[in-house]
């Protein structure tokens, strides 16, 4: 019996595996936030509309601050839809609200403000960055289908 309900399991865990990496895409970006950042992680879309999306993502931060390397957790959020993007970025030192565009969701050029929250100030100020979010499987819709006509 329990050999049985391992496999049950298993055979319901690969359609839900297959359908996590269809909506992930590993995302690399650039941003200036008072300083020179560069960025890595996952991103995932929770809906599966092509008009509007909402991403949730993951990273890591790399700066270098006072001549040492500082790698930060982030977490990130972006709404997606005809007319442009709208996200907020959430770090130990900062909370980035941001407006931009998105390319299909492959590409993301924004804006934003970096408010700070720690007492050292590392981001703060006006913010610009581009992201670029690629996707592990072909059958990706974590992309946002071009319609002509």
């Amino acid at each position: 019996m329990k050999l049985y309900s391992f496999i049950l399991i298993c055979l319901f865990a690969i359609p839900a595996h297959a359908q996590t990496l269809d909506k992930t895409a590993f995302n690399i970006a650039y941003r200036y936030t008072g300083r020179n950042v560069l960025q890595g992680g996952l991103s995932y879309k929770i809906n599966n509309y092509t008009k509007q999306s909402f991403v949730v993502g993951t990273s890591i931060l790399y700066t270098p601050i006072e001549s040492q390397a500082k790698f930060l957790p982030e977490i990130n959020f972006n709404y997606t839809n005809n007319l442009g993007q709208v996200g907020l970025s959430v770090n130990p030192y900062s909370i980035e609200p941001r407006v931009g565009f998105s390319l299909l969701n492959f590409m993301y050029l924004n804006t934003g403000y970096a408010l700070p929250v720690h007492k050292e100030k590392y981001f703060k100020g006006f913010t610009f960055g581009v992201q670029f979010n690629i996707s592990p499987s072909k059958s990706s819709i974590f992309y946002n289908r071009l319609k002509l006509m």
